[in-house]
């Protein structure tokens, strides 16, 4: 949580220096967003180093979970090929973006199914190792088949963990922004989905275990 909220003031003081250098820089935005007065060397530097361990967090918490690890994190996740995890994770979530935006741009059909079909590139990324080219050719093969299952997974998901988010979020910055300031309710709001978002990888870790053991079945 902290390490979202040291990306959110480096993100916003980084964008912020951007718009105030391009001169377009709206008169109210420097109290509506959470940001310091920084060099822009420095916020997009703390930026771009927040994010990596962000994601670095992300992958060590598919691995704890997928792993059944419930009241330690073994060291080994913090360390085992993480530099190579973290490129393939960015370049394959490049992948999957496009894919899913083409997709979306053809009938919008195919790019759910893109969106869901692979799902678990990262997850084969952080658990096998795999690099991006790979843990999307096995995403594909472990989902073909469970298409409509997962849709309705995501499909809770979008309503439960990010429609009740978003309305607390937005009834928590309200609040503090009338206590605090809006650059404290925004930096309030984006605090509020943080743990959600590792619940959906909780959930998302459960599904892809059961998807494999399954697997595992079919082929003996």
């Amino acid at each position: 949580m902290v390490l979202g909220i040291i990306w959110q003031v480096a993100f916003y003081s980084a964008f912020l220096t951007l718009l105030q250098r391009s001169g377009d820089l709206p008169a109210d935005a420097t109290q509506a967003l959470p940001a310091l007065d920084l060099p822009l060397a420095v916020s997009a530097s703390v930026s771009v180093i927040s994010l990596l361990l962000l994601q670095v967090m992300s992958i060590v918490a598919i691995r704890t979970f997928v792993g059944g690890h419930s009241s330690s994190i073994p060291s080994e996740y913090y360390t085992r090929n993480m530099v190579l995890a973290i490129v393939n994770t960015i370049l394959g979530g490049f992948v999957y973006s496009l894919l899913v935006f083409i997709g979306t741009l053809l009938f919008v059909i195919p790019g759910i199914i893109a969106y869901v079909a692979f799902l678990f590139m990262m997850y084969y990324i952080a658990v096998e190792d795999d690099n991006f080219v790979a843990a999307l050719r096995n995403s594909w093969a472990l989902t073909r088949g469970n298409w409509i299952p997962l849709v309705v997974i995501l499909f809770v998901i979008f309503v439960v963990l990010a429609i009740v988010p978003g309305i607390l979020s937005v009834i928590a910055s309200a609040v503090v922004s009338a206590v605090a300031g809006p650059a404290i309710g925004t930096l309030m709001a984006g605090v509020i989905t943080l743990p959600f978002s590792l619940i959906v990888l909780g959930i998302l870790s459960e599904a892809f275990v059961q998807l494999r053991e399954s697997e595992e079945i079919a082929d003996m």
